[in-house]
């Protein structure tokens, strides 16, 4: 499938499915046969309402190995790819094959589903009306289904450049971004070898000023004068004759802080005492993003990749917080990465229809 229609298809739903499953607390997991049940009562007790209309899970890590994920609709008969962070509904079926796996979160407090060959398909099971935990974990994330509803709905493409020519810095992060006020250090694309000049801009002028830097990474020191909440200042990198690239960034208040890091520390509770990291990581930095702290949430992705880095969820929500700053080119590699492992290896035959 060419990448502009396979991204084109998940990403409208994923970025949405990677919020509203924070506010899906981790529940006892139930007995597979059990759930296989529910769904099947669904289907024929007349929930047809709550069928089409309601989200039962979704899909929030896949690992295909040398089988694959599949997902069929609830009446359906054809097996589809599944697809990072897929919204499923009551009586949709997962499947694994080979050494593939996946993780599925349940709504309504039911917890999260590793399905394996062992044991396939997996039929998602009817939401049960008042299981979720509290009005506040899902009320925490309302601002965060806005955020994701407007994902990107199309890769973006990569801005071709003339081979050869010397290319200026390119700032990754803070981008135009929010950031919480915990130890802020500034990364760009460039050379390890190369030496750069690093300046921070506020409104009376220069803050802080350092030349031959080297590498692609400085950190404000501990030292300098301290960046003042609600003041949007400039960073700017300067690579030999090449123009200045520069970024905002505004360091938020210490009360909106303390609020995002409670209600990160509640979204955490709700998935319950061992929630997979790489889950845990989506929502978190899809929580972030949603308040506008793409900075906070890139180190959540890229933290959770060096652990995980086949994990095309991650690579997903990467491109998405890239395309939101204004870098395309990097957007799109990382929209790449994420097809390549979800087709990496799938050798295994699919079985037989069920």
């Amino acid at each position: 499938m060419p990448a502009s229609q396979w991204l084109g298809r998940s990403l409208g739903l994923a970025m949405t499915a990677a919020i509203l499953a924070a506010a899906w607390p981790a529940g006892a997991r139930g007995a597979e046969t059990a759930s296989q049940r529910e769904a099947r009562s669904g289907e024929t007790a007349g929930h047809g309402e709550a069928r089409s209309g309601e989200t039962a899970g979704m899909i929030t890590e896949i690992k295909n190995g040398r089988g694959r994920v599949e997902v069929r609709t609830a009446g359906g008969a054809e097996w589809r790819p599944a697809a990072p962070l897929q919204t499923l509904r009551a009586g949709d079926a997962v499947r694994a094959t080979a050494d593939a796996r996946a993780v599925v979160v349940l709504s309504g407090g039911r917890g999260s589903v590793k399905v394996q060959a062992a044991g396939s398909p997996y039929l998602v099971p009817l939401p049960r009306p008042g299981e979720s935990k509290t009005q506040k974990a899902l009320g925490l994330l309302e601002s965060s289904l806005n955020y994701l509803s407007s994902g990107t709905k199309e890769p973006l493409q990569a801005v071709l450049s003339t081979r050869g020519a010397s290319r200026p810095p390119v700032i990754l992060s803070p981008r135009n971004t929010a950031v919480l006020p915990d130890p802020l250090a500034f990364e760009w694309l460039g050379s390890r070898f190369a030496r750069y000049a690093v300046k921070v801009v506020g409104p009376a002028g220069p803050v802080l000023e350092r030349a031959g830097v080297v590498g692609a990474r400085f950190a404000y020191p501990a030292d300098a004068p301290a960046l003042a909440p609600g003041v949007r200042y400039t960073l700017q990198v300067v690579s030999g004759q090449l123009p200045p690239q520069e970024a905002w960034f505004e360091v938020v208040d210490a009360g909106r802080a303390q609020a995002v890091r409670r209600d990160l520390a509640e979204l955490e509770q709700a998935l319950g005492p061992t929630p997979s990291p790489s889950t845990l990581a989506a929502l978190r930095a899809g929580f972030l993003a949603s308040n506008g702290l793409y900075h906070n949430a890139r180190l959540v992705v890229t933290a959770a990749l060096a652990a995980d880095p086949d994990e095309p969820t991650l690579h997903l929500l990467l491109a998405n917080l890239y395309g939101k700053t204004g870098l395309p080119d990097q957007a799109a590699e990382s929209y790449d990465e994420a097809q390549f492992l979800m087709t990496r290896g799938a050798s295994e035959p699919p079985p037989a229809q069920r």
